[in-house]
């Protein structure tokens, strides 16, 4: 079972492993599950939890974590008095469900004893370079959503056509992301191409209502789930962390109606 925060553990277990471990290891190998759950978008409470878990089976008397979307600093003290404190910056992160619960998997089998901290590096690597699925997937379900979300909104199926050879343009994009270029000028970007690929299939006949074609690509590009995360983490008390995702969050919402409105002034002029 899990220990609890700061409870200390049995005897026993803390001589076998500070007798193979030092504190700066454990911690170390404790963030870089903790680093890689914050990178796949994990909520900022169970970074924290799953840090503190792994130091506690491990040694741990006492866990200190704070865990941001950028940023996880933590320090441990061992039964022996020794401590070690550690941070870790983050400069990009994503939504990747998989990846999560591969690293969920990972922090559990640690805590239960069925993976040592010498293996943890090599299965991180694993879950990480695994592929559920082939890449083009995820562009046929963008393609399939942009669609859908047309019908949905009351467009017909030549608003759906429309709406879906958009989201594959928007898809593509959003699946080949250039990391030199600032993330808010790509959703720019994205969102500006997704708004000229609908006024030009309208304009030349395949869709017939540009409202619901437009509703349907900009629906692949509004930040939802980082809205809820940002909700959820400030419900669960993490206020700094909560108001920073949902700065982010707004942000975002602004550059994608940012260029769709650059696409239809330019639009409007040309035709």
């Amino acid at each position: 079972m899990f220990k609890k925060k700061n409870k200390t553990v049995s005897t026993e277990k803390i001589e076998i492993n500070t007798a193979v471990y030092t504190a700066d290891y454990i911690l170390s190998k404790a963030l870089d599950i903790g680093e890689n759950i914050l990178r796949c978008g994990g909520e900022s409470h169970r970074i924290e939890d799953t840090i503190e878990r792994i130091c506690s089976a491990y040694g741990a008397v006492h866990t200190d974590v704070f865990a941001l979307p950028s940023l996880v600093v933590e320090g441990i003290r061992m039964a022996d008095g020794t401590t070690a404190s550690q941070v870790r910056r983050v400069y990009k992160t994503s939504n990747n469900m998989y990846k999560l619960d591969e690293m969920n998997s990972i922090s559990r089998d640690v805590c239960s004893g069925k993976i040592s901290l010498e293996d943890v590096e090599e299965k991180i690597h694993n879950a990480l370079h695994n592929k559920p699925f082939p890449k083009y997937l995820s562009i046929v379900g963008g393609v399939i959503a942009a669609g859908g979300f047309a019908v949905f909104f009351g467009g017909n199926l030549w608003d759906a056509l429309a709406a879906a050879i958009a989201g594959f343009f928007v898809s593509v994009m959003n699946r080949q992301k250039i990391n030199l270029i600032n993330k808010m000028l790509y959703t720019v970007a994205e969102s500006f191409v997704g708004a000229i690929c609908g006024l030009l299939l309208v304009h030349f006949g395949i869709g017939q209502n540009i409202d619901m074609v437009m509703i349907g690509t900009i629906m692949l590009l509004i930040p939802g789930l980082a809205f809820g995360n940002a909700v959820r983490d400030l419900l669960f008390g993490d206020t700094v962390s909560g108001i920073i995702q949902l700065v982010q969050a707004v942000l975002t919402a602004v550059m994608v109606a940012f260029g769709y409105i650059v696409a239809i002034m330019l639009m409007g002029r040309v035709f």
